[in-house]
């Protein structure tokens, strides 16, 4: 069996290297509703159905690489990031982003989701792709999502290539014997 993840396309948006926490969160508002920069990847001849992020930048992605079965699910989108602290003073856009994946690791509850419920939902998608074990399923979704669903794949027996942050419009394979 194999299961492809693939993070969608790169998002069409600037982004300050400096910001408050109020621009930091607008910042997340604007990348979720932003548009993509399609790239040429393509990957029908593989993949028996495909399971995609219900947010616009997944499903585009999906359209443009697979034209098989797309089933959409919400258990896919990115894992929602808020400012830590609430200040009026310009920090690094990567200080605002560490922070609130530490406080979500935490499962804070200034983030929007705690990290139990990210892990569970995104663990819910592998347990359904896993049900019809003859299958080559593929994943679209997010880089949050994608580093906790090639987690739980590899604790699951899989193998495939590891990552911290997946690159936009490019393909993981992870391999299982069954």
């Amino acid at each position: 069996m194999k299961i492809g993840l693939v993070r969608h396309f790169k998002v069409d948006i600037k982004r300050n290297r400096f910001m408050t926490a109020k621009e930091y969160n607008e910042y997340q508002y604007n990348y979720d509703r932003a548009n993509v920069i399609k790239n040429e990847l393509i990957v029908d001849s593989d993949w028996d159905k495909c399971y995609c992020s219900s947010m616009d930048r997944a499903i585009i992605t999906a359209k443009t690489i697979y034209h098989g079965e797309i089933i959409l699910t919400d258990k896919l989108v990115e894992i929602p990031s808020a400012a830590y602290l609430d200040i009026n003073i310009k920090l690094p856009y990567h200080f605002w982003f560490f922070l609130g994946r530490l406080a979500w690791a935490l499962n804070s509850a200034v983030q929007p989701e705690s990290s139990n419920i990210t892990k569970k939902r995104i663990s819910e998608v592998v347990d359904m792709a896993l049900k019809d074990q003859e299958k080559n399923v593929l994943i679209v979704s997010h880089a949050g999502v994608m580093y906790e669903l090639r987690k739980i794949l590899l604790s699951r027996g899989f193998k495939g290539k590891k990552f911290l942050k997946a690159n936009n419009g490019s393909l993981y394979v992870y391999e299982k014997n069954i």
